[in-house]
């Protein structure tokens, strides 16, 4: 009986993911249709920024429901901060002036600012929560 559990969360979390890629998808559409800005910050960087990082958080939970607060320090300061520093490095760089801004930009041509922001809401969650 204890097996069944398992097929049926996993059953229950692939259609989570599929609908949350669907629905996600129209959220994106709907900020880069959007031409305003926040504080100086489109619409379409926030938008990708939210969704990655829900998406993240969503694949925490592939291991499970988190259980308990546990803060895991390492994972925190090592994993978490930096992804999250990169994955706010261009709203930071709007404000300020950054050093390196054009290697960063670079570094993320493609996809990966996509991945830290995934890579942040992941370690968030990991990082305060243990899982079943």
């Amino acid at each position: 009986m204890n097996k069944s559990k398992g097929y049926v969360y996993y059953l229950l979390w692939i259609l989570g993911a599929l609908i949350l890629l669907y629905y996600g998808n129209m959220f994106l559409t709907m900020m880069v249709q959007k031409k305003d800005e926040l504080f100086k910050v489109e619409y379409s960087l926030l938008g990708n920024i939210l969704y990655a990082f829900v998406i993240g958080i969503y694949l925490s939970l592939l291991n499970g429901l988190p259980i308990r607060r546990k803060f895991f320090r390492p994972l925190f300061f090592f994993i978490f901060l930096p992804s999250f520093i990169l994955m706010i490095y261009p709203v930071i760089a709007l404000y300020l002036e950054l050093p390196y801004y054009m290697m960063y930009l670079k570094l993320i041509h493609h996809e990966g600012f996509f991945f830290f922001s995934m890579l942040c809401g992941l370690t968030f969650m990991k990082s305060l929560f243990s899982s079943k």
